[in-house]
């Protein structure tokens, strides 16, 4: 039986950029609402300063292991992470993917 799984992913962005960082978020249609398995999706930004660059989290819940991968080969994954490139200048650091099977 698949369980649930949890992707999140941590985004070090400059100070200068948050607020055109946060706005290439609410552009791209990264919901994916249409998406086989994704039961729920958010995007977080830390309510706390850090040294330097200011944290975006986002937090997705699938079905299973299977529904994410899926995702990740199609034409909406490609769309969705299309800007990454092209903005590169916003970033502190690479993105932090961390993936998650749900035990309890």
């Amino acid at each position: 039986m698949a369980s649930e799984y949890i992707t999140m992913n941590r985004f070090k962005i400059k100070p200068e950029f948050a607020d055109a960082y946060l706005k290439v978020w609410q552009e791209a249609d990264v919901s994916a609402k249409s998406m086989p398995g994704l039961l729920e999706f958010r995007f977080f930004k830390l309510d706390a300063k850090k040294d330097g660059y200011v944290l975006f989290s986002s937090f997705a819940r699938w079905q299973s292991k299977e529904d994410f991968l899926n995702w990740t080969k199609s034409e909406h994954f490609r769309k969705s992470h299309s800007t990454g490139p092209k903005n590169r200048e916003m970033y502190v650091d690479r993105p932090e993917l961390e993936c998650f099977e749900v035990l309890i």
